[in-house]
């Protein structure tokens, strides 16, 4: 395993100590950032919605194993704005994931970030 450089990597703690009582935009990243994924949502991910949801799936293929500075398992999303909404609508759930803390910094990620899939409906009428 390669050594992760945290420097190019968004954390929970740092994306929280950003909040405030207005609108978090912070959690908005753009498609190619990184974010460290908590042991919470490692758990929440690969013991409870992996297999079942198209979510873990998405994150799963978008998702880099590797160590941080400190030799702990890092598990590291490189953010995919789009591939993010399609996964959150195929489960029909838009824009949170199901199962996953609405206090969870990865869950403002989706929240804040995922792209609404364009649908045709409305050039059916």
């Amino acid at each position: 395993m390669n050594t992760l450089t945290y420097k190019n990597v968004h954390t929970s703690d740092a994306l929280k100590a950003q909040d405030d009582d207005g609108d978090n935009f912070h959690y908005q990243l753009d498609d190619g950032e990184r974010y460290a994924l908590t042991d919470g949502e490692v758990d929440w991910l690969y013991n409870w919605v992996r297999g079942k949801y198209v979510i873990a799936d998405h994150l799963i293929e978008n998702i880099e194993c590797d160590e941080d500075d400190e030799g702990n398992d890092a598990y590291v999303y490189t953010v995919d704005t789009i591939g993010l909404g399609d996964a959150l609508t195929d489960d029909q759930c838009f824009p949170k994931a199901v199962m996953l803390s609405d206090d969870s910094a990865l869950q403002a990620i989706m929240f804040y970030g995922a792209c609404e899939p364009i649908t045709d409906e409305y050039d059916e009428h």
